[in-house]
């Protein structure tokens, strides 16, 4: 599994160790019965034991094999401690005083508590079985991992490396966020059910799903999400693998149901024989590629609007294009390089007027300004589909979801009168998974993850004296960095060398991203060479593969000697102010020393 360590001792543990941990040894699951473990699908003398340390009841975190287990172990208490104390986990749950090679296993058993699993061996005693002597044996929940002498050092040297390089790169992803990870493990380890299995198994984790809904209603609607609300919006957020995934699903949704309502001959003024869509010319290639694709297929037509030279499109020049058989409007809130915010709220209202459908891809916009779709943020209730994905937040990579307000496509007068939404055909077809929108097995842990990201967001720590919710400190503390990364390289390179693009307006721009220009020097050789030092990019990591000039830098018609030389910063809640300075410097040296290698001096 992969451990990731920041200076403030976060780890984070990607959700992959599932996998990991199951590829290396599959737990077995037992069920405790009239005072007798036994061990589900073994026989007496194929099972799995685990001595329970003297003093310790079974759902003790820790347990002792024999000493036989313990010369194969390779285990160490090196590791346990690096592991335990980045995870801020106390030594008494996982253990002290271990021998080099030693027997160690663990169990998650809240989701506040993380405990780690060690080498197992299986093997038999059947001259204890069923006797009252036979070593106790965990029931559900257990997960272990192994780990040789080699690979602990390997680990280690790779942690060593990591806590050198500063993360500067928060807009391609975020690190999973502790609290997170926790929310996570139940449902990678003993909540491992079937969401749709009606047994006590598919209980926790169809739960957990509601919960996870809940907490991105509360994200989108904090002033109004009334107990009522929450149950008619449960169906409003469909779940995906990614936010390419919820994009796509978008714009398919809109040109289904208007060809739908086309195939029954409702809306004359949108029946031609192609669709209008209008977005700018700087969306993600979620967006792009997917419109493009319907372009070849002569199934749309599409306006890409331009943006000004801050990165912003104006919205009368996305009203002015608006046709008759203008079907959907998608624009972006916030654009992953530049950081400009777009007026979404406006177009959005204008479209609402007109009974065109409107989408916002909210990726980079979560969690760093208020996405709020009411009055009191982009909405009005007037956005009709909205993107979140959550390893832009917190959450693992692989989770996502799409935003549908209930009701927009029979308002929108897009769909047969009275017939159901269900009736339009999605893209993933499967079981009935998303009450039907999404054929697929849920993946829970991810969900939760996601949910846990948004709660998060919308809490209210006590810590907090302004009594603000946590994403608006985080955006304040955000900001603060932000400026300081562009103070310290203005103040060593000179306003000559040093050109921020994007607006110069605070309140038109995310407040972590710095999208800063530097006249005269390649960033692909720059970042090449601080590669190890600081981590950040020269464009979007999803679509960056070096050597070509940004598309968005081009649309925003950023001088050639500026755009060459553009780094992508962005910092993220856990980012400080000594990371931010020695990055600075770093970067600072390095530019320097390009500039020398050009002068000749």
């Amino acid at each position: 599994f992969n451990l990731m360590k920041e200076k403030s001792n976060i780890v984070i543990a990607s959700a992959s160790v599932a996998v990991a941990t199951a590829a290396v040894y599959a737990s077995r699951y037992s069920r405790k019965s009239h005072g007798d473990d036994r061990n589900l699908g073994s026989s007496s003398h194929d099972h799995d034991d685990v001595e329970i340390k003297e003093g310790q009841s079974n759902d003790s975190d820790i347990s002792y094999g024999e000493e036989e287990e313990r010369q194969q172990m390779g285990l160490s208490s090196r590791f346990l401690s690096m592991v335990g104390s980045t995870l801020g986990v106390s030594s008494s749950s996982y253990g002290s005083n271990f021998d080099d090679d030693v027997s160690f296993s663990g169990r998650p058993t809240t989701a506040d508590s993380i405990s780690w699993g060690g080498s197992w061996r299986r093997h038999s005693h059947p001259q204890t079985h069923g006797s009252s002597d036979a070593p106790k044996r965990w029931g559900r929940g257990s997960w272990f991992i192994t780990v040789d002498e080699d690979q602990e050092g390997e680990m280690e040297a790779e942690e060593e490396e990591k806590s050198k390089c500063i993360y500067l790169d928060y807009n391609g992803t975020t690190p999973i966020y502790p609290q997170v990870l926790s929310a996570m493990m139940p449902f990678l380890t003993r909540d491992f059910g079937n969401p749709s299995s009606s047994h006590y198994f598919g209980g926790a984790p169809k739960k957990a799903i509601v919960e996870a809904r809940k907490a991105i209603l509360e994200l989108l609607y904090p002033n109004q999400l009334s107990r009522t609300r929450i149950t008619e919006e449960q169906n409003a957020i469909i779940f995906t693998g990614c936010g390419t995934e919820a994009d796509n699903l978008a714009i398919h949704l809109a040109i289904e149901a208007y060809t739908m309502n086309i195939e029954v001959g409702k809306d004359t003024s949108k029946n031609t024989s192609k669709h209008h869509i209008i977005t700018s010319n700087i969306e993600h290639p979620a967006i792009v590629q997917y419109l493009k694709a319907m372009e070849k297929k002569n199934i749309i037509d599409v306006t890409y609007v331009s943006v000004d030279t801050d990165g912003i499109v104006l919205a009368a020049d996305i009203i002015n294009a608006i046709r008759p058989s203008t079907i959907l409007v998608t624009l972006m809130l916030a654009n992953n390089e530049s950081g400009s915010l777009q007026p979404v709220k406006k177009i959005a209202h204008y479209c609402r007027s007109k009974a065109i459908l409107f989408h916002t891809d909210a990726a980079q916009a979560v969690g760093k300004v208020n996405v709020a779709l009411d009055e009191s943020g982009i909405g009005s209730d007037c956005i009709d589909m909205i993107t979140i994905v959550g390893h832009k937040f917190g959450a693992p990579k692989g989770v996502a979801c799409l935003y549908i307000r209930p009701s927009c496509f029979r308002e929108k007068n897009c769909m047969r009168g009275g017939d159901d939404p269900s009736q339009l055909q999605y893209m993933m077809l499967g079981g009935g998974q998303e009450s039907g929108r999404r054929g697929g097995t849920e993946n829970v842990p991810y969900i939760v993850g996601l949910g846990a990201a948004a709660s998060m967001l919308t809490s209210k720590p006590r810590t907090l004296s302004r009594g603000n919710l946590q994403w608006k400190e985080n955006a304040s503390k955000m900001v603060t960095l932000r400026g300081r990364l562009l103070q310290n390289l203005t103040k060593a390179l000179g306003k000559d060398i040093v050109r921020a693009n994007g607006p110069k307006d605070p309140s038109k721009r995310l407040p972590n991203t710095l999208s800063v220009g530097l006249k005269n020097v390649h960033s692909g050789e720059l970042l090449k060479n601080i590669q190890m030092s600081v981590a950040c990019s020269a464009g979007s990591a999803c679509h960056s593969s070096g050597g070509k000039l940004s598309a968005v830098l081009e649309a925003m018609h950023v001088p050639l000697e500026y755009a060459r030389g553009t780094l992508r910063l962005s910092v993220g809640p856990n980012t400080t102010t000594e990371e931010v300075d020695t990055a600075s410097n770093i970067i600072i040296e390095e530019v320097k020393r390009q500039l020398e290698k050009t002068t000749g001096s």
